[in-house]
Protein backbone atom coordinates (compact mmCIF):
# COMPACT_ATOMS: atom_id res chain seq x y z
CA UNK A 1 0.00 0.00 0.00
CA UNK A 2 2.57 2.30 0.89
CA UNK A 3 4.15 1.71 -2.63
CA UNK A 4 1.09 2.49 -4.08
CA UNK A 5 0.20 5.43 -2.42
CA UNK A 6 3.80 6.99 -3.14
CA UNK A 7 3.40 5.93 -7.26
CA UNK A 8 -0.41 7.95 -7.11
CA UNK A 9 1.24 10.96 -5.21
CA UNK A 10 3.84 11.26 -8.02
CA UNK A 11 1.87 10.50 -10.72
CA UNK A 12 -0.90 13.61 -9.12
CA UNK A 13 2.21 15.75 -8.81
CA UNK A 14 3.41 15.29 -12.46
CA UNK A 15 -0.25 15.94 -13.71
CA UNK A 16 -0.67 19.11 -11.63
CA UNK A 17 3.13 20.43 -12.56
CA UNK A 18 1.38 20.02 -16.56
CA UNK A 19 -2.10 21.65 -16.05
CA UNK A 20 -0.03 24.79 -14.09
CA UNK A 21 1.80 24.48 -17.58
CA UNK A 22 -0.98 24.37 -19.62
CA UNK A 23 -2.80 26.97 -17.75
CA UNK A 24 -0.41 29.76 -18.79
CA UNK A 25 -1.13 30.68 -22.05
CA UNK A 26 2.76 32.54 -22.80
CA UNK A 27 4.10 28.88 -21.62
CA UNK A 28 2.94 27.92 -24.92
CA UNK A 29 2.50 30.30 -27.68
CA UNK A 30 4.84 32.93 -26.29
CA UNK A 31 9.06 33.51 -26.65
CA UNK A 32 11.07 33.66 -23.67
CA UNK A 33 13.71 34.57 -25.55
CA UNK A 34 11.55 37.39 -27.43
CA UNK A 35 8.83 38.70 -25.15
CA UNK A 36 5.95 39.74 -27.12
CA UNK A 37 4.48 42.42 -24.40
CA UNK A 38 4.12 44.51 -21.90
CA UNK A 39 2.32 42.13 -19.35
CA UNK A 40 4.38 39.30 -20.44
CA UNK A 41 5.80 37.62 -16.86
CA UNK A 42 8.49 37.02 -18.79
CA UNK A 43 11.55 39.65 -18.10
CA UNK A 44 13.53 41.29 -20.79
CA UNK A 45 16.64 39.58 -20.30
CA UNK A 46 18.91 39.44 -23.06
CA UNK A 47 18.16 41.39 -26.79
CA UNK A 48 18.60 38.95 -29.41
CA UNK A 49 20.41 39.99 -32.58
CA UNK A 50 18.63 37.64 -35.88
CA UNK A 51 21.28 38.58 -39.32
CA UNK A 52 17.99 38.54 -41.24
CA UNK A 53 19.60 40.12 -44.53
CA UNK A 54 22.08 36.99 -44.17
CA UNK A 55 19.42 34.64 -43.44
CA UNK A 56 17.21 35.41 -46.42
CA UNK A 57 20.12 36.58 -48.38
CA UNK A 58 19.75 32.72 -50.21
CA UNK A 59 16.24 31.25 -49.51
CA UNK A 60 17.33 28.24 -52.15
CA UNK A 61 19.85 27.46 -48.99
CA UNK A 62 18.02 28.02 -46.18
CA UNK A 63 15.51 26.01 -48.04
CA UNK A 64 18.05 23.19 -48.59
CA UNK A 65 19.44 23.17 -44.42
CA UNK A 66 15.81 22.80 -43.47
CA UNK A 67 15.54 19.94 -45.57
CA UNK A 68 18.85 18.26 -44.79
CA UNK A 69 17.84 18.63 -41.49
CA UNK A 70 14.30 17.11 -42.00
CA UNK A 71 12.79 20.05 -40.95
CA UNK A 72 9.39 21.26 -42.27
CA UNK A 73 9.24 24.63 -42.49
CA UNK A 74 7.16 26.93 -44.90
CA UNK A 75 9.92 28.93 -46.33
CA UNK A 76 7.82 30.98 -48.82
CA UNK A 77 5.90 32.04 -45.83
CA UNK A 78 8.67 33.05 -44.16
CA UNK A 79 10.47 35.04 -47.00
CA UNK A 80 7.00 37.27 -47.63
CA UNK A 81 6.91 38.31 -43.81
CA UNK A 82 10.76 39.07 -44.35
CA UNK A 83 9.30 41.42 -47.19
CA UNK A 84 6.51 42.25 -45.40
CA UNK A 85 8.76 43.30 -42.32
CA UNK A 86 11.01 45.22 -44.33
CA UNK A 87 8.57 47.44 -45.85
CA UNK A 88 6.52 48.46 -43.06
CA UNK A 89 9.94 49.45 -40.75
CA UNK A 90 11.00 51.11 -44.09
CA UNK A 91 7.53 53.49 -44.41
CA UNK A 92 8.03 53.97 -40.11
CA UNK A 93 10.89 55.27 -40.84
CA UNK A 94 10.45 57.66 -43.41
CA UNK A 95 6.97 58.62 -41.81
CA UNK A 96 9.43 59.62 -39.04
CA UNK A 97 11.35 61.86 -41.06
CA UNK A 98 8.80 62.88 -43.17
CA UNK A 99 6.13 63.51 -41.06
CA UNK A 100 4.01 62.93 -43.95
CA UNK A 101 1.73 60.49 -42.49
CA UNK A 102 -0.47 61.54 -40.04
CA UNK A 103 -0.31 59.91 -36.18
CA UNK A 104 -3.62 57.39 -36.59
CA UNK A 105 -1.98 55.96 -39.83
CA UNK A 106 1.13 55.24 -38.25
CA UNK A 107 -0.07 53.88 -34.89
CA UNK A 108 -1.79 51.41 -37.26
CA UNK A 109 1.78 50.50 -39.69
CA UNK A 110 2.66 50.23 -35.43
CA UNK A 111 0.14 47.82 -34.38
CA UNK A 112 0.52 46.08 -37.63
CA UNK A 113 4.85 45.29 -37.11
CA UNK A 114 4.17 44.55 -33.75
CA UNK A 115 1.55 41.68 -34.84
CA UNK A 116 4.16 40.40 -37.79
CA UNK A 117 7.12 40.98 -34.73
CA UNK A 118 4.95 38.45 -32.64
CA UNK A 119 5.24 35.62 -35.06
CA UNK A 120 7.76 36.38 -37.77
CA UNK A 121 10.84 37.28 -35.94
CA UNK A 122 9.98 34.53 -32.74
CA UNK A 123 9.89 31.89 -36.17
CA UNK A 124 13.43 33.27 -36.99
CA UNK A 125 14.69 32.96 -33.83
CA UNK A 126 13.53 29.13 -33.65
CA UNK A 127 15.36 28.58 -37.37
CA UNK A 128 18.38 26.33 -37.03
CA UNK A 129 22.36 27.11 -37.73
CA UNK A 130 23.41 27.31 -41.39
CA UNK A 131 24.97 24.31 -42.63
CA UNK A 132 28.58 23.82 -43.18
CA UNK A 133 30.20 22.54 -45.69
CA UNK A 134 31.97 19.80 -44.91
CA UNK A 135 28.52 18.11 -43.13
CA UNK A 136 28.29 14.87 -44.93
CA UNK A 137 25.48 14.66 -47.79
CA UNK A 138 24.42 11.37 -46.95
CA UNK A 139 21.92 10.09 -44.61
CA UNK A 140 25.25 8.14 -42.86
CA UNK A 141 28.50 9.50 -40.57
CA UNK A 142 31.28 9.70 -42.19
CA UNK A 143 34.30 7.22 -41.12
CA UNK A 144 37.34 10.16 -40.63
CA UNK A 145 39.37 7.44 -38.82
CA UNK A 146 39.74 4.37 -36.97
CA UNK A 147 41.84 2.54 -34.76
CA UNK A 148 42.16 -0.73 -32.88
CA UNK A 149 40.76 -4.03 -32.82
CA UNK A 150 37.26 -4.71 -31.41
CA UNK A 151 37.62 -7.13 -28.79
CA UNK A 152 34.70 -9.90 -29.43
CA UNK A 153 32.13 -10.82 -26.85
CA UNK A 154 32.68 -14.16 -25.23
CA UNK A 155 30.77 -16.87 -22.90
CA UNK A 156 33.76 -15.96 -20.39
CA UNK A 157 33.75 -11.82 -21.09
CA UNK A 158 31.24 -9.95 -18.54
CA UNK A 159 29.44 -7.00 -19.03
CA UNK A 160 30.05 -3.88 -17.17
CA UNK A 161 26.84 -4.91 -15.09
CA UNK A 162 28.77 -7.92 -13.57
CA UNK A 163 31.85 -6.01 -13.27
CA UNK A 164 30.53 -3.09 -11.20
CA UNK A 165 28.41 -2.76 -8.23
CA UNK A 166 25.38 -0.63 -9.51
CA UNK A 167 21.70 -0.16 -7.66
CA UNK A 168 19.11 1.88 -8.37
CA UNK A 169 17.51 4.56 -5.31
CA UNK A 170 13.94 4.58 -5.00
CA UNK A 171 14.01 8.41 -3.90
CA UNK A 172 15.51 8.81 -7.78
CA UNK A 173 13.66 6.74 -9.67
CA UNK A 174 15.54 8.16 -12.83
CA UNK A 175 18.77 7.22 -11.77
CA UNK A 176 21.28 4.81 -10.88
CA UNK A 177 24.06 4.75 -8.31
CA UNK A 178 27.69 3.02 -8.75
CA UNK A 179 29.69 2.02 -5.86
CA UNK A 180 33.03 0.25 -5.42
CA UNK A 181 35.92 0.08 -8.33
CA UNK A 182 32.98 1.28 -10.95
CA UNK A 183 32.56 4.52 -9.10
CA UNK A 184 36.55 4.82 -8.63
CA UNK A 185 37.12 4.61 -12.07
CA UNK A 186 35.06 7.37 -12.73
CA UNK A 187 37.02 9.57 -10.86
CA UNK A 188 40.14 7.99 -11.76
CA UNK A 189 39.70 8.94 -15.65
CA UNK A 190 37.92 12.54 -14.48
CA UNK A 191 41.07 13.06 -13.47
CA UNK A 192 42.93 12.07 -16.10
CA UNK A 193 41.13 14.32 -18.71
CA UNK A 194 41.08 17.31 -16.04
CA UNK A 195 44.85 17.18 -15.64
CA UNK A 196 45.24 16.69 -20.20
CA UNK A 197 43.26 19.89 -20.67
CA UNK A 198 45.16 21.84 -17.83
CA UNK A 199 48.38 20.87 -19.42
CA UNK A 200 47.04 22.94 -22.53
CA UNK A 201 46.42 25.84 -20.27
CA UNK A 202 42.85 25.66 -20.64
CA UNK A 203 40.86 27.17 -18.07
CA UNK A 204 38.50 25.59 -15.43
CA UNK A 205 34.76 27.25 -15.54
CA UNK A 206 31.93 26.61 -12.64
CA UNK A 207 28.68 25.99 -14.40
CA UNK A 208 25.29 26.05 -13.88
CA UNK A 209 22.94 23.29 -12.56
CA UNK A 210 19.37 25.27 -13.90
CA UNK A 211 18.74 27.61 -16.31
CA UNK A 212 15.84 29.95 -17.33
CA UNK A 213 13.17 29.78 -20.09
CA UNK A 214 14.94 31.81 -22.50
CA UNK A 215 18.12 29.68 -22.32
CA UNK A 216 16.63 26.73 -23.29
CA UNK A 217 14.93 28.84 -26.00
CA UNK A 218 17.97 29.82 -27.58
CA UNK A 219 19.66 26.54 -27.70
CA UNK A 220 16.60 25.33 -29.82
CA UNK A 221 14.33 23.80 -27.58
CA UNK A 222 10.52 24.24 -26.27
CA UNK A 223 10.72 25.14 -22.82
CA UNK A 224 7.15 24.22 -22.41
CA UNK A 225 7.73 20.50 -23.21
CA UNK A 226 8.03 18.46 -19.79
CA UNK A 227 8.57 15.38 -21.88
CA UNK A 228 12.43 16.77 -22.82
CA UNK A 229 13.61 17.87 -19.42
CA UNK A 230 13.20 18.60 -15.46
CA UNK A 231 11.05 21.34 -15.25
CA UNK A 232 11.20 23.01 -12.16
CA UNK A 233 7.90 24.90 -11.49
CA UNK A 234 8.36 27.63 -9.02
CA UNK A 235 4.34 29.19 -6.90
CA UNK A 236 4.03 32.01 -5.04
CA UNK A 237 0.87 32.42 -2.99
CA UNK A 238 -0.52 34.78 -5.68
CA UNK A 239 -2.20 33.00 -7.83
CA UNK A 240 -2.10 34.21 -11.22
CA UNK A 241 0.08 33.61 -14.12
CA UNK A 242 2.84 36.39 -12.83
CA UNK A 243 3.27 34.32 -9.97
CA UNK A 244 4.53 31.18 -11.89
CA UNK A 245 8.27 30.62 -12.49
CA UNK A 246 9.43 27.56 -15.12
CA UNK A 247 13.04 27.01 -14.57
CA UNK A 248 14.93 23.74 -15.96
CA UNK A 249 17.48 21.34 -14.26
CA UNK A 250 19.69 19.53 -17.13
CA UNK A 251 23.15 19.87 -15.14
CA UNK A 252 26.60 20.81 -14.73
CA UNK A 253 27.95 19.63 -17.30
CA UNK A 254 25.87 20.80 -20.25
CA UNK A 255 25.91 22.97 -23.43
CA UNK A 256 24.00 25.32 -21.01
CA UNK A 257 25.63 25.02 -18.20
CA UNK A 258 28.57 26.23 -19.77
CA UNK A 259 27.33 28.99 -21.88
CA UNK A 260 25.13 30.64 -18.98
CA UNK A 261 27.74 32.57 -17.11
CA UNK A 262 28.94 33.87 -20.34
CA UNK A 263 25.53 35.72 -21.23
CA UNK A 264 25.50 39.63 -21.81
CA UNK A 265 29.81 39.26 -21.53
CA UNK A 266 31.71 41.68 -23.90
CA UNK A 267 35.07 39.89 -24.10
CA UNK A 268 38.19 42.56 -25.17
CA UNK A 269 39.98 41.66 -28.17
CA UNK A 270 43.22 40.83 -26.22
CA UNK A 271 41.56 37.79 -24.25
CA UNK A 272 40.77 35.85 -27.50
CA UNK A 273 40.69 32.93 -28.25
CA UNK A 274 39.23 31.88 -24.67
CA UNK A 275 38.91 28.32 -24.23
CA UNK A 276 37.25 26.62 -20.85
CA UNK A 277 36.11 23.52 -19.22
CA UNK A 278 33.66 22.16 -16.46
CA UNK A 279 33.67 18.77 -14.92
CA UNK A 280 29.71 17.80 -13.37
CA UNK A 281 26.77 15.89 -13.54
CA UNK A 282 24.06 15.95 -16.34
CA UNK A 283 20.22 15.06 -15.63
CA UNK A 284 18.49 13.15 -18.18
CA UNK A 285 14.84 12.13 -17.74
CA UNK A 286 15.95 9.18 -20.48
CA UNK A 287 19.43 7.88 -19.59
CA UNK A 288 19.34 9.31 -15.99
CA UNK A 289 22.47 10.98 -14.53
CA UNK A 290 25.58 11.34 -16.09
CA UNK A 291 29.08 12.34 -15.77
CA UNK A 292 30.68 14.85 -18.28
CA UNK A 293 33.21 17.29 -19.00
CA UNK A 294 32.27 20.30 -21.44
CA UNK A 295 34.69 22.77 -23.44
CA UNK A 296 33.73 25.79 -24.65
CA UNK A 297 35.83 27.81 -27.29
CA UNK A 298 35.82 31.75 -28.12
CA UNK A 299 37.01 33.44 -30.80
CA UNK A 300 36.37 36.38 -33.06
CA UNK A 301 36.52 35.43 -36.64
CA UNK A 302 33.95 33.37 -37.65
CA UNK A 303 33.51 30.03 -39.85
CA UNK A 304 34.69 30.63 -43.77
CA UNK A 305 32.61 27.50 -45.16
CA UNK A 306 29.21 27.69 -43.73
CA UNK A 307 26.55 27.33 -46.72
CA UNK A 308 24.73 31.12 -46.68
CA UNK A 309 24.58 32.31 -50.02
CA UNK A 310 24.92 30.62 -53.45
CA UNK A 311 28.89 30.88 -53.56
CA UNK A 312 28.89 28.43 -51.14
CA UNK A 313 28.53 24.98 -52.24
CA UNK A 314 29.06 21.77 -50.59
CA UNK A 315 31.93 19.73 -51.99
CA UNK A 316 33.81 22.81 -53.30
CA UNK A 317 37.33 22.93 -52.98
CA UNK A 318 37.47 24.92 -49.84
CA UNK A 319 35.09 22.17 -47.90
CA UNK A 320 37.32 19.39 -49.10
CA UNK A 321 40.15 21.00 -48.37
CA UNK A 322 38.83 21.86 -44.53
CA UNK A 323 37.86 17.68 -44.79
CA UNK A 324 41.49 16.48 -45.51
CA UNK A 325 42.65 19.12 -43.04
CA UNK A 326 40.80 17.94 -40.16
CA UNK A 327 41.47 14.31 -41.42
CA UNK A 328 45.41 14.51 -41.20
CA UNK A 329 45.22 16.38 -37.95
CA UNK A 330 43.03 13.58 -36.22
CA UNK A 331 44.95 11.04 -38.16
CA UNK A 332 48.15 12.39 -36.40
CA UNK A 333 46.79 12.85 -33.12
CA UNK A 334 48.20 9.75 -31.73
CA UNK A 335 51.51 11.54 -31.44
CA UNK A 336 50.75 14.86 -30.65
CA UNK A 337 52.54 17.11 -28.10
CA UNK A 338 50.95 19.65 -26.13
CA UNK A 339 53.80 21.94 -26.86
CA UNK A 340 52.99 21.77 -30.48
CA UNK A 341 49.49 22.48 -30.60
CA UNK A 342 48.76 26.44 -31.59
CA UNK A 343 45.55 27.59 -29.75
CA UNK A 344 46.65 31.26 -30.19
CA UNK A 345 44.91 31.34 -33.82
CA UNK A 346 41.57 33.15 -33.55
CA UNK A 347 40.21 31.33 -37.10
CA UNK A 348 37.30 29.41 -35.87
CA UNK A 349 37.67 26.57 -38.46
CA UNK A 350 41.29 26.14 -37.28
CA UNK A 351 40.41 26.17 -33.56
CA UNK A 352 37.94 23.50 -34.51
CA UNK A 353 40.71 21.40 -36.20
CA UNK A 354 43.09 21.52 -33.37
CA UNK A 355 40.26 20.35 -30.61
CA UNK A 356 38.95 17.74 -32.51
CA UNK A 357 42.54 16.65 -32.71
CA UNK A 358 43.47 17.41 -28.73
CA UNK A 359 40.37 15.25 -27.73
CA UNK A 360 41.03 12.34 -30.39
CA UNK A 361 44.76 12.25 -28.64
CA UNK A 362 43.47 11.65 -25.13
CA UNK A 363 41.45 8.58 -26.44
CA UNK A 364 44.40 7.25 -28.63
CA UNK A 365 46.33 7.00 -25.64
CA UNK A 366 43.33 5.02 -23.45
CA UNK A 367 44.68 2.25 -26.21
CA UNK A 368 40.74 1.81 -26.84
CA UNK A 369 39.44 0.93 -30.10
CA UNK A 370 37.80 4.35 -31.53
CA UNK A 371 36.11 5.58 -34.46
CA UNK A 372 35.92 9.46 -35.20
CA UNK A 373 33.03 10.66 -37.57
CA UNK A 374 31.53 13.84 -39.04
CA UNK A 375 27.21 13.71 -37.92
CA UNK A 376 25.03 13.40 -41.02
CA UNK A 377 22.66 17.03 -40.67
CA UNK A 378 19.17 15.00 -39.85
CA UNK A 379 21.31 14.40 -36.68
CA UNK A 380 22.44 18.13 -35.86
CA UNK A 381 20.63 20.03 -33.31
CA UNK A 382 19.58 23.48 -34.00
CA UNK A 383 21.99 25.01 -32.99
CA UNK A 384 24.96 23.28 -34.41
CA UNK A 385 26.76 23.72 -37.94
CA UNK A 386 29.04 20.61 -37.99
CA UNK A 387 29.59 17.72 -35.53
CA UNK A 388 32.27 15.35 -35.21
CA UNK A 389 31.46 12.57 -32.86
CA UNK A 390 33.73 10.07 -31.38
CA UNK A 391 32.79 6.35 -30.46
CA UNK A 392 34.34 3.67 -28.40
CA UNK A 393 33.68 0.17 -28.57
CA UNK A 394 31.63 -1.46 -26.04
CA UNK A 395 31.79 -5.19 -26.17
CA UNK A 396 28.50 -5.89 -24.93
CA UNK A 397 26.67 -4.37 -27.17
CA UNK A 398 28.56 -5.52 -29.94
CA UNK A 399 28.72 -1.83 -31.51
CA UNK A 400 29.80 1.58 -30.57
CA UNK A 401 29.17 4.45 -28.17
CA UNK A 402 29.29 7.58 -28.37
CA UNK A 403 31.45 9.33 -26.20
CA UNK A 404 32.74 12.32 -27.11
CA UNK A 405 32.02 15.32 -29.94
CA UNK A 406 32.98 18.29 -31.04
CA UNK A 407 30.08 20.66 -32.69
CA UNK A 408 30.58 24.29 -34.55
CA UNK A 409 28.39 26.94 -33.12
CA UNK A 410 29.85 30.12 -34.91
CA UNK A 411 27.69 32.89 -33.59
CA UNK A 412 24.29 31.15 -33.61
CA UNK A 413 23.98 31.38 -29.40
CA UNK A 414 26.33 34.46 -29.22
CA UNK A 415 23.38 36.44 -30.95
CA UNK A 416 21.24 34.91 -29.10
CA UNK A 417 22.37 35.87 -25.32
CA UNK A 418 24.49 38.80 -26.44
CA UNK A 419 27.58 37.21 -26.28
CA UNK A 420 30.23 39.69 -27.66
CA UNK A 421 33.55 41.57 -28.32
CA UNK A 422 35.08 44.64 -28.52
CA UNK A 423 32.70 47.76 -27.85
CA UNK A 424 31.03 46.94 -30.99
CA UNK A 425 27.37 46.44 -30.83
CA UNK A 426 27.44 44.36 -33.20
CA UNK A 427 30.65 41.97 -32.89
CA UNK A 428 29.29 38.95 -32.02
CA UNK A 429 31.72 35.70 -31.19
CA UNK A 430 32.18 32.22 -32.64
CA UNK A 431 32.32 29.18 -30.12
CA UNK A 432 33.29 25.88 -30.77
CA UNK A 433 31.02 23.46 -28.18
CA UNK A 434 33.36 19.93 -27.67
CA UNK A 435 31.83 17.38 -25.00
CA UNK A 436 35.44 16.11 -24.10
CA UNK A 437 34.16 12.64 -22.60
CA UNK A 438 31.29 11.24 -21.23
CA UNK A 439 32.68 9.70 -18.30
CA UNK A 440 29.84 7.57 -17.06
CA UNK A 441 29.76 5.85 -20.46
CA UNK A 442 32.90 5.94 -20.72
CA UNK A 443 33.57 3.83 -17.84
CA UNK A 444 31.92 1.12 -19.56
CA UNK A 445 34.00 0.66 -21.97
CA UNK A 446 37.14 1.08 -20.05
CA UNK A 447 35.84 -1.98 -17.45
CA UNK A 448 35.14 -4.31 -20.10
CA UNK A 449 38.05 -4.07 -21.97
CA UNK A 450 40.30 -4.14 -19.14
CA UNK A 451 39.20 -6.91 -17.53
CA UNK A 452 41.12 -10.30 -17.32
CA UNK A 453 41.14 -13.88 -16.31
CA UNK A 454 39.40 -14.16 -13.25
CA UNK A 455 37.74 -11.09 -11.79
CA UNK A 456 40.78 -8.42 -12.14
CA UNK A 457 41.15 -5.46 -13.96
CA UNK A 458 43.89 -4.14 -15.74
CA UNK A 459 43.55 -0.51 -16.21
CA UNK A 460 45.47 1.21 -19.02
CA UNK A 461 49.34 2.61 -18.54
CA UNK A 462 47.91 6.33 -18.23
CA UNK A 463 44.84 5.34 -15.78
CA UNK A 464 47.37 3.23 -13.72
CA UNK A 465 49.65 6.05 -13.32
CA UNK A 466 48.25 8.48 -9.93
Amino acid sequence: MIIIRRQTRFFLYEIRRTLIAERIPQYKERSALLPGGLNTPFPIVVEPDIDLEVLFKSPERLQENLQRRHWIVDVKKVEHDYHLWKKLNKQIAEAALTKRYYSEEIHHLGEQLYSLNAKFLVACLRLPAPLHAAVPETSTPKLLFEHGSQRKSSLTMRSWRDLAEVTTIDAAPFSSFAFGEFAQLEYILLNYFNKCLDSYNMQFCAAVNVVKSFVIEAFGYHFSDIKNVFNIVAEQEEDDENSVELLHLFGTSTPLGIVSPFIRTNFSKDSLPYYVYSIGRNYDPHSGQSSCIELLAFSNEHSQHLLVNDDHKVGSEQAKHFEEMLKRSISYSTTNNPNDINLKSNSIDFIYIQLASIITSLYYRLNLPIRVCLSPSYELLAYESLRLTIEVYLPSQIDYVRVGSVSLIDDYLARRLMIKHDSDSKSYVAMVHARVADVSQLSKCVLEASQTIGRGIKLPSVLSIR
